[in-house]
């Protein structure tokens, strides 16, 4: 008997995904997550499935975990008291930044305060010129008043990034080494390390980034660890990465920075088993959770990756799962504006206090609250039992909204629905116009707790015709973690021409970083073959910005300087609608990703039975401006070929399925609930 556990901590919920590789079952299930404790989730949840679905601890072989400690601690701003040492001269890096505001049109508009205040940022004398020459090697004691000065503030941890140490890091090596000889009581990082990137500004910030949460996670990491060993499973913790991957509990607590993004990467992945199984090539994927709707793309069960995420208001360089985020999620709290303009989120309430029809003390209206007077919600558990929704709680929370807009609760409830996905569709309509896509090209394929609930009237506000709702939409990005391939990702800067007179050092920086990401691969073990995938970063002579264009291992067996610049000119012509093959091409930077496959998990068929479903009962659901009946289901009937039609609300254990009047649906084989528009 061998078992696979994959969890993922949300805003509001833990999600757990457990694979019984004897018997094939997957179980999965959801606790509320707990903030003041964090990790006690991890612990509530294995214990629910020892007792409930008979999880054998010590038969557990591979434990899958992603996290938003990391990401909260950035949002929130509760991490470490950092010191941050860097070239004398460019103290005022991380205030000026890229002199760009958050909010162009706003005129109350604020720049972004940095995770190190200014006075703890200090120069240190030293200086390499852009060639990677030493001009002043780092003066001793200007790192000794450095470091004095950090301790006297009380500094945990001390970043060290100097200018153009992406061309050669020798500088910031020699002044953490002399750091840990000083001062073996804090932790120091540097930007190279971290991200050997050019762009100091974006290097810096990275480094900063990992730096600020790493005495929570490592504390975290620690408390979890702690709890596995206890419960009995002794199988190495594994950590989901922002780039969809996963790596060591180990490198996780120095590659801090790689995991921020771990749960939407998570769901992403997941996401792409379904597609791949049910033979859908264009997936739009919506991750609506307690905090958040993330939205990506998926080409043959492949997602889209990229760089130039933002986590809080700060540039994150590390290559992740391209997503994008909207403040529209289940516990997003809904307001009016100074204006009178009724809006949903950004603020969230998370799983303390909650929605208000919780009842864990909530008190301002979210979507939940909306949803659950509109009928769509409260007619079956929420969360695997974990809540029992309280209508007249959220008819309280609604009220002052409700009155200040002259309408009913049940109106204004509608209209936080609307507002809600209205806010969906602007980052949807941004993903596809920078793909070149149409919605109608694309299926929706909506999970977490809250998207299930949201995604047709989501798709037929964009246009979309097609929706598939997986088997367990409310832990997909669980199941995501188990199929997550063991991954690590190398870069290096080279700034070169693309000719082939410069084809010997890029060829060797190829070779250089696939070693290297080789070797990480292997030191974090595990059985199976490994592959590596190799990408350029290219740009036009005097552009400021690249683009990644994969290279095939065959490329570089001999100068191809002519071959990869076609393949960046047809990249730039894809993206932009214009390209120049007459002008001259630069590498910025190499990249290679090492990985090795997780073990499959798999998706049992079972034969086509067409028929009708009758509901359970017949119901009234707000929609359209007034109550209408509606066909109760539970997932549970809907075997593979049944079919119904909308209006329908459809309950299961993990979230809620809303199938709107014109709307047809039927499972597959694979049991995906696939909804047709009329």
């Amino acid at each position: 008997m061998a078992w696979r556990v994959g969890v993922d901590i949300g805003g509001t919920f833990a999600d757990f995904a457990a694979l019984d590789l004897e018997s094939g079952r997957l179980s999965t299930l959801k606790v509320l997550t707990t903030p003041t404790a964090p990790g006690e989730d991890v612990a509530a949840g294995l214990r629910r499935l020892v007792a409930d679905e008979k999880l054998v601890p010590a038969a557990v072989e591979r434990f899958v975990h992603g996290t938003t400690v990391g990401v909260n601690t950035i949002i929130q701003r509760r991490g470490t008291r950092l010191a941050l040492f860097t070239t004398a001269g460019f103290t005022d890096m991380l205030e000026l930044a890229r002199l760009r505001m958050p909010d162009p049109y706003s005129l109350f508009c604020e720049r972004p305060e940095p995770l190190v205040p200014r006075e703890h940022v200090f120069g240190i004398a030293e200086r390499m010129d852009a060639e990677g020459q030493t001009l002043t090697a780092p003066d001793v004691e200007s790192v000794k008043a450095a470091l004095a000065a950090a301790r006297a503030a009380g500094c945990e941890g001390i970043v060290v990034s100097f200018l153009h140490a992406w061309r050669n890091d020798a500088h910031e090596q020699a002044v953490a080494t002399l750091l840990a000889e000083l001062a073996p009581e804090l932790f120091v990082f540097r930007g190279s390390e971290v991200w050997p990137a050019i762009r100091e500004y974006e290097r810096t910030t990275t480094g900063v980034l990992n730096a600020y949460v790493h005495p929570r996670i490592d504390a975290y990491l620690e408390r979890v660890e702690g709890q596995l060993k206890a419960a009995g499973i002794a199988a190495p913790l594994l950590l989901t990465t922002s780039a969809g991957g996963t790596m060591t509990a180990q490198r996780g607590r120095r590659d801090c920075v790689g995991m921020l993004l771990s749960g939407t990467a998570s769901g992403v992945v997941g996401a792409g088993v379904v597609a791949k199984a049910a033979g859908v090539p264009a997936v739009l994927t919506l991750d609506v959770g307690g905090t958040s709707a993330d939205v990506a793309l998926l080409i043959d069960g492949v997602p889209a990756f990229g760089s130039g995420q933002t986590i809080g208001e700060f540039p994150l360089a590390i290559p992740t799962v391209a997503v994008i985020s909207s403040g529209q999620g289940g516990g997003s709290i809904a307001h009016l504006d100074a204006q009178g303009v009724l809006q949903v989120g950004p603020e969230s309430a998370g799983s303390t206090p909650g929605p208000a029809c919780f009842g864990r003390g909530g008190a301002r209206c979210t979507v939940t609250d909306a949803a659950l007077l509109c009928g769509i919600l409260g007619q079956g558990e929420l969360g695997f039992g974990a809540i029992a929704p309280d209508r007249s709680l959220s008819e309280l929370a609604i009220a002052p909204i409700a009155t200040a807009l002259g309408v009913d609760a049940a109106s204004a409830a509608e209209g936080v629905l609307k507002v809600a996905i209205s806010g969906m569709l602007v980052e949807i309509d941004k993903l596809l116009a920078r793909a070149g896509l149409h919605a109608s090209e694309l299926v929706l394929m909506p999970f977490g707790g809250a998207g299930p609930m949201l995604g047709a009237l989501l798709a037929e506000t964009a246009g979309i015709r097609r929706v598939l709702v997986p088997p367990v939409p409310g832990t997909l990005c669980a199941l995501g973690a188990l199929a997550a391939d063991l991954r690590r990702d190398t870069m290096r800067t080279v700034l070169l021409p693309l000719e082939d007179a410069f084809w010997s050092p890029i060829a060797e920086g190829f070779a250089a970083i696939a070693g290297e990401a080789e070797a990480a691969l292997a030191e974090m073990g595990g059985a199976g073959e490994s592959s590596l995938q190799m990408a350029a970063d290219l740009r036009y002579r005097g552009q400021s910005f690249e683009l990644e264009v994969p290279v095939a291992s065959g490329l570089l067996e001999k100068p191809s300087a002519e071959a990869l610049a076609s393949l960046f000119h047809a990249a730039h012509e894809e993206a932009f609608g214009h390209s120049d093959p007459g002008a001259p091409v630069e590498v910025v930077s190499l990249r290679a990703a090492a990985r090795r496959a997780a073990p499959p998990v798999p998706m049992p068929r079972r034969p086509l039975v067409d028929a009708v479903i009758a509901p359970e009962k017949t119901i009234q659901l707000r929609l359209e401006g007034g109550w209408r009946e509606a066909g109760l289901y539970r997932r549970v009937q809907l075997h593979p070929g049944g079919r119904l039609s909308g209006p329908a609300i459809v309950t299961q254990s993990d979230c809620t399925v809303l199938i709107p009047a014109g709307w047809n649906a039927s499972t597959d084989e694979l049991g995906n609930l696939v909804m047709e528009h009329i």
